[in-house]
């Protein structure tokens, strides 16, 4: 009998190391964190923030000690901003890295196509880079999947109520420019709530595909259209394009724009067409006191090439912060299932100003969805802060 309880003993041990081995990703002392970034192509800077982020966060949390004793190592695959290639980084990075958890996602096309794997594999996953309603928004998120930020309909629509209400030209004429894709929709359902919510004069809708440079048409139809407020969902290039053409016609506007509108490649880009264009963002300005303070601090890890941190800098960084909270919270016997409950538990966590406390709801598995809005200075080419963060 008592040999046979031994053995009983032992089965349930292995049982539960069994069960714990499972999980991939996790030694005696590391944990492997996959990282799908756009490092090539046109939008390569973007991935470079990203990284620099994971980079700054995982150095800083090593240097305190790791997550119970185990350090950090992040994993990085580059998907070029292509949804295919995502899918495929994501294979990879399963199958052959067998990562723990995910924290970069790519864009907003991008997350979506990763969704089915995700689901399936239990994958823990911090949305930072594109959070995306279409995410969550239809039967609530994926039980896995958490994001940091709103939408794009949230600070588009953040940005319109405040032009309306404090910054309206007269008999102002609205315009809105997006992409034809996720993103564009999403832009639209904010910029569409506040048309109807304010009975604005909604004068023209513009979509153009992924990748257009020369905007001189659309820039055309704003014009006869009598845009004089204008919701733009281009970036970078593409909306340097915009205020360069409408500076040649000289029209007068008003501008809502992108949130990457407050990264110093888009002052670079389009400040000097002298538009004092409004941002709304979940994360700070790189002007702003507290992300001077990230710097700062960053510069003990990654040295000077902390100066090169931007908004995306920032959001994966507060998003592994996180996700290496709630893993530390398990203690030492790390598992899958274990984060992703003290995940849904996170409450209040501070990100140091850089944005929003995060708290989890528990349907959308959404956080720091308040939104600052800033208004682009031509004559220091910095930013006025026009509110703090609000929720909308």
């Amino acid at each position: 009998m008592f040999g046979r309880v031994l053995l009983a003993g032992a089965t349930a041990l292995a049982l539960t190391g069994a069960a714990f081995a499972a999980d991939p990703g996790v030694s005696d002392t590391e944990i492997k964190i996959g990282d799908i970034s756009i490092l090539s192509g046109p939008a390569k800077f973007v991935g470079d923030g990203v990284v620099l982020g994971s980079k700054i966060a995982a150095a800083e949390i090593n240097a305190n000690g790791g997550v119970n004793g185990r350090k950090i190592v992040i994993v990085t695959e580059d998907d070029g901003y292509v949804p295919a290639r995502s899918v495929q980084a994501l294979q990879k990075l399963i199958s052959e890295d067998e990562i723990f958890a995910l924290n970069g996602t790519s864009g907003s096309s991008n997350i979506l196509a990763m969704l089915p794997i995700i689901e399936e594999e239990g994958l823990p996953t911090v949305v930072t880079t594109a959070p995306n309603s279409k995410v969550y928004e239809e039967k609530g998120a994926p039980p896995t999947v958490f994001s940091i930020g709103p939408g794009y309909a949230t600070p588009f629509y953040a940005q319109v109520k405040y032009i309306h209400e404090h910054l309206e030209p007269a008999n102002a004429t609205y315009g809105l420019i997006i992409q034809d894709d996720d993103f564009g929709d999403s832009i639209e359902q904010g910029y569409d709530k506040a048309v109807k919510e304010f009975g604005l004069k909604d004068a023209i809708r513009i979509r153009y595909k992924k990748g257009q440079s020369d905007f001189a048409p659309e820039v055309l139809k704003l014009r006869e259209a009598g845009v004089n407020v204008l919701v733009s969902g281009a970036i970078f290039g593409g909306q340097a394009s915009i205020f360069k053409d409408a500076r040649k016609l000289n029209l007068d506007l008003q501008a809502a724009t992108v949130w990457v509108g407050d990264m110093p490649i888009s002052v670079k880009l389009f400040g000097p067409t002298g538009y004092p264009y409004l941002v709304a963002d979940y994360v700070v300005a790189f002007t702003d006191p507290a992300a001077q303070a990230f710097v700062e601090n960053a510069k003990k890890y990654v040295g000077d090439e902390a100066l090169s941190a931007d908004r995306y800098t920032y959001v994966t960084y507060v998003g592994l912060k996180v996700l290496a909270e709630a893993m530390s919270r398990c203690g030492k016997d790390l598992t899958r299932a274990c984060t992703v409950e003290q995940l849904d538990k996170m409450e209040n966590f501070d990100a140091g100003g850089l944005m929003a406390p995060i708290t989890f709801d528990e349907r959308n598995k959404l956080a720091g969805t308040a939104v600052k809005i800033y208004q682009f200075d031509p004559t220091n080419s910095g930013f006025k802060t026009l509110t703090e963060f609000t929720n909308y």
